[in-house]
């Protein structure tokens, strides 16, 4: 085993180690705080197995020779093509389960029966055929399988097959990802939250920018038939994918907010279409008019999310009751306005409404 290639192998244990603690970090926050794990916390667990899995095929290649192509021996050519295949496979099944746990994730934040619901299970839906259709390419783009690796010109598969392969799964990923990280930064800016709390929580969306960067990249490299640099460049961008889904689940950690106890933990603003409006009353001159502002209050018990999702984007504020349980309280604002030349009183009133779900 040459030193050829060495400084690459370095650098996929480096971005496997990379990814790891911060997987472990989720499922232990997921774990103290809720007590289970949810779908997209196992879709995480399934991407780093996979991820692993490919680092153990890129070893084994690299064992036989991958570092220098020119001068490896005809059976050890043999053995790295035939793990181009299975090393392809999981290298496609770590994104796509990553995609489908931010989406999972996206889908329970989002309130019941909105229009954001039905998008994100176009989404998923979408996910799943591109996920199929590269699988199974994958699989048959060259059948019999020795045609790969055969040394007879009139026993080989054709280069539009395997350009096919290249590029829908080049195309599928970056454009799944581009419309993956448009949909929470879409429903962040909905958000009647602070401007520096906005960014914080897009930030942490925002880096699956960089997976679309290093995606393009392996797109250049692997065109360029530079293998190493492709399979180098394959596991920086399937660990900044698993590190950028873990991220919202570790919020708190991120972006501060407390973290006392699971109630704390789950308190969250649902995202949907609805915008709440706030104004301060203001005062104009005598010739104008008068806003008066109406305000009431709302407050609805802490639960659980009975599907166990406890993650969060931002932190409610909350009440105590009488009974000593934790609250949401919900501000709502009336806005009136009329003009000064009514005899109409101005006034606020104010309606505390105290409801039990």
């Amino acid at each position: 085993m040459g030193g050829n290639g060495l400084g690459h192998v370095v650098a996929w244990y480096i971005c496997t180690a990379a990814a790891v603690p911060f997987v472990a970090l989720r499922m232990y926050s997921r774990w103290t705080r809720i007590g289970k794990l949810a779908i997209e916390d196992f879709l995480i667990i399934l991407a780093l197995c996979c991820f692993s899995g490919e680092l153990a095929i890129q070893q084994h290649m690299w064992n036989l020779g991958l570092g220098d192509m020119p001068k490896v021996k005809p059976e050890n050519f043999k053995g790295i093509i035939q793990m181009v295949v299975p090393a392809s496979i999981l290298y496609v099944s770590a994104l796509w389960a990553v995609k489908f746990a931010l989406v999972f994730f996206y889908k329970r934040l989002a309130a019941p029966g909105s229009r954001l619901v039905l998008l994100y299970n176009i989404t998923l839906g979408g996910l799943v055929a591109m996920y199929l259709f590269i699988f199974f390419d994958s699989i048959f783009q060259c059948f019999p399988h020795d045609k790969q690796w055969s040394m007879d010109p009139k026993y080989k598969c054709g280069h539009i097959a395997f350009e096919i392969n290249y590029w829908t799964t080049v195309l599928f990923n970056i454009f799944s990802d581009v419309v993956i990280i448009a949909l929470p930064i879409i429903m962040v800016s909905r958000l009647q939250i602070k401007l520096k709390q906005k960014l914080a929580v897009a930030g942490v969306f925002a880096l699956g920018f960089f997976v679309i960067i290093a995606s393009i990249i392996r797109a250049i490299y692997s065109l360029r038939n530079k293998t190493m640099l492709t399979c180098t460049v394959s596991m920086a961008e399937t660990a900044i994918a698993i590190i950028a889904a873990c991220l919202p689940a570790l919020r708190s950690m991120i972006i501060g907010g407390s973290t006392n106890g699971a109630s704390s933990y789950g308190q969250h603003y649902e995202l949907s279409s609805t915008r709440r409006k706030t104004q301060e009353p203001n005062r104009l001159g005598n010739s104008g008019g008068i806003i008066s502002v109406a305000s009431g209050s709302r407050t609805t018990k802490s639960h659980h999310n009975p599907n166990g999702s406890e993650d969060s984007l931002v932190k409610a504020g909350l009440s105590v009751g009488l009974d000593g349980r934790e609250n949401i309280r919900v501000d709502t604002t009336i806005e009136t306005m009329y003009d000064a030349d009514t005899k109409s009183r101005a006034g606020s009133s104010r309606t505390n409404l105290d409801s039990e779900p």
